[in-house]
């Protein structure tokens, strides 16, 4: 039986990799291992390690763990080489990825080594194309605009679109009074950035305040709410159904972005980061935007508030003067740049690492 060995490492990266690996057991005898979160044990997967342990975003915030990290890295390199697969695949966390493919490929130069979910190169680090491209057999992207950046350096590179597509629908629902608060998926986030967002509810006033969330991060957000009327869900299917009803939300830049848009919810969206970490990507980054949304349609749909200016006055103020008719118009373009051919994306994913297996 041939093997395939997958690895996420981030919230984002774990429901991808759980529909990935759906597909694959839905068309095929495969034997499958790897690292994931909830998601990915929930469809079968048993994980090397708990990805919680490596989900940090930053460079001044990741700097204390780089040991730790170093020997995740090392225990799941040693487990692919146990387990021997035909296929690895590495979802997004370029960081924890790139390190652990290195390594496999050195040490099982026959093993393919495919890798879902684009670096971002056409924000910053544009070299990291090129050394993709010397390490890895294949690449899968979520975005239309990517391919063109890697197959200069003779990267196999597929667009497969994007997984959102396959839950958050356009929808004509009635909106209801209900203010959505997303302050991100890794602990960091939460704790730079939920309080803020609480802070912003002085000065607005909604019937329902709801904060969607996942489970493992649900006590930590019970904590820092406590207190307040702000109701706390980690129910998929009520996240999906509040992602379309809800009049606005409050929202960390990230993949929650799309979903938003996809589900026709308007939003303002929000980051902060440590100041020195700030400082370095600032000085990197060659976009104008951090929401995808705005990235994608190349216009400033969505406003952003980034660092200082993400602060409770300013982010109450936005929401009070969103513009939510341009914003669901221009949303209704989102979707053609997400979709690639008449399967979903985690189909096509399914069967082009299905065709690598053999």
């Amino acid at each position: 039986m041939k093997k395939l060995y997958v690895i996420a490492g981030e919230p984002s990266g774990d429901c991808l990799g759980a529909r990935v690996i759906s597909q694959i057991k839905a068309l095929s005898e495969v034997e499958i291992f790897g690292v994931g979160g909830a998601l990915m044990q929930h469809s079968g997967l048993d994980s090397a390690i708990d990805i919680q342990q490596i989900s940090i975003g930053g460079i001044l915030e990741i700097l204390p763990k780089l040991f730790k990290i170093k020997r995740l890295i090392n225990h799941v390199v040693a487990d692919i080489l146990r387990t021997n697969p035909d296929v690895l695949l590495t979802i997004d966390s370029p960081g924890f990825c790139f390190r652990i493919a290195k390594l496999v490929r050195k040490h099982k130069p026959n093993i393919k080594l495919v890798h879902l979910v684009a670096p971002s190169v056409w924000a910053w680090r544009k070299k990291r194309a090129k050394k993709l491209a010397e390490l890895y057999d294949q690449l899968l992207t979520l975005f239309d605009f990517e391919p063109p950046y890697f197959k200069k350096y003779g990267l196999e590179t597929t667009f497969v679109g994007h997984a959102a597509i396959e839950e958050f629908k356009d929808n004509d629902a009635p909106k209801r009074d209900i203010l959505l608060i997303l302050p991100g998926s890794r602990k960091q986030e939460i704790q730079k950035l939920l309080p803020v967002f609480m802070q912003s509810l002085k000065y607005l006033n909604f019937e329902r305040v709801v904060i969607p969330t996942l489970p493992h991060l649900k006590n930590l957000i019970k904590e820092t709410a406590k207190g307040t009327n702000i109701e706390i869900i980690s129910d998929e299917k009520q996240k999906i159904e509040l992602f379309r009803c809800a009049k606005c939300a409050i929202v960390a830049s990230g993949t929650a972005t799309l979903q938003l848009a996809l589900s026709g919810c308007p939003m303002v969206c929000c980051y902060r980061l440590s100041q020195f970490s700030y400082y370095i990507i600032k000085s990197m980054i060659n976009i104008r935007y951090i929401s995808l949304v705005n990235i994608i349609l190349n216009y400033p749909v969505v406003p952003e508030l980034i660092q200082s200016a993400c602060d409770a006055i300013s982010i109450a103020e936005a929401i009070k003067n969103l513009n939510c008719k341009e914003q669901l118009a221009r949303y209704k373009n989102i979707r053609w740049h997400l979709q690639s051919g008449t399967i979903t994306p985690s189909q096509k994913i399914a069967k082009i690492i299905l065709s690598i297996l053999g």
